[in-house]
């Protein structure tokens, strides 16, 4: 196994076990374990720890089935996150619209694509409409923070961490099919790391959560 590979093993084991800290910290809030997001966000990190665990050993015939399924949980466990705090109905009626059509796309992809790699026209698309809730969030809460500074609400951290993830691997994922094998892993590394900060971020909002609930509620 030569240098690049011990070095891909090794920062895959740290994205994978990243994950684990999510559920951790809800363990170290004892007295907020049955709170709904600290627990979606401990679910979370202990779904996708076993997910990207059981990936090598997904036979090929249902890897486009594995990938089709992780981008659309994935999609909908960040949309979740974000649900609560989104107080427009007719907004919340364009996240639920949204959300049906980008499964039926998934689906008419998942039959009409020849791709192995990596869904990325959906994960494209799982990228823009996550940018689109959380830019809706920003200006809701522009409105409505009065003194309130935004990194005291958990979303904020939540939502930092979803954009370094998604857009700081966005133009890789989109482009992932048509890369070299040299070239994914040259630039590979760098999604495993927004992966790995997306985690920490997600840490700090279950903590922030827990210290600002009453506030964060009013937001």
């Amino acid at each position: 196994m030569d240098k690049i590979q011990i070095i891909e093993k090794l920062f895959l084991h740290i994205v994978y076990y990243s994950y684990l800290l999510l559920p951790l910290s809800l363990l170290l809030l004892k007295n907020k374990l049955k709170d709904k997001i600290p627990l979606s966000i401990a679910v979370y990190g202990i779904v996708f720890f076993f997910l990207l665990n059981t990936y090598k050993d997904i036979p090929k015939d249902y890897i486009k089935t594995y990938l089709f399924c992780y981008t659309y949980l994935e999609y909908l466990f960040l949309t979740f996150l974000i649900w609560p705090v989104i107080k427009n109905k007719l907004f919340k009626r364009f996240i639920v619209a949204s959300s049906i059509l980008f499964l039926v796309f998934q689906i008419l992809y998942y039959f009409n694509s020849n791709n192995s790699r990596l869904d990325s026209v959906p994960v494209g698309i799982e990228t823009i409409l996550m940018l689109v809730y959380i830019v809706y969030f920003f200006l809701q809460f522009s409105k409505n923070s009065g003194t309130t500074y935004i990194y005291d609400h958990y979303i904020f951290w939540l939502s930092a961490g979803i954009l370094v993830y998604l857009g700081g691997s966005f133009f890789f994922f989109i482009l992932i099919n048509h890369l070299s094998a040299e070239q994914i892993n040259t630039f590979g590394n760098i999604t495993y790391l927004t992966e790995v900060f997306k985690n920490i971020l997600f840490v700090i909002g279950i903590f922030i959560y827990s210290k600002n609930k009453n506030q964060t509620k009013r937001n």
